[in-house]
């Protein structure tokens, strides 16, 4: 028995509209001979997020979003890591519209009615 996907992941490459995923230009990759999206969390969290080169993903919402739906538990994906999308998935189960990207390791923003004042007695 195989794992099959859920969602196909999208095409990557630079024929859709916001163009190329970053995780396909192979210039950023320090060393051709490793994923860094699998082997080395900082810098991939680092080009996802732009913080390495000042330019965000413009796939990086579609990438969350597959990952999300198919539950991958390893490498990241959206500029995420593993256990920031179990996190996500634990808190908001089975309500893909909740599935935002957030910043790595910081805690999701609250929702209006979550950040609410109990009314005074």
């Amino acid at each position: 028995m195989g794992i099959r996907a859920v969602v196909n992941a999208p095409d990557w490459s630079g024929v859709h509209h916001r163009g190329e995923a970053k995780c396909r230009d192979g210039s950023l990759m320090p060393t051709r001979n490793r994923d860094v999206f699998f082997e080395d969390e900082a810098l991939a969290l680092d080009i996802c997020n732009g913080t390495y080169d000042g330019r965000v993903c413009p796939r990086r919402t579609e990438c969350l979003r597959v990952a999300m739906v198919n539950k991958e538990n390893y490498g990241i994906w959206g500029g995420m890591t593993a256990k920031d999308r179990l996190d996500m998935r634990m808190r908001h189960p089975g309500m893909p519209e909740r599935w935002i990207w957030h910043s790595p390791g910081e805690p999701e923003p609250l929702s209006n009615e979550e950040n609410q004042w109990p009314a005074a007695s």
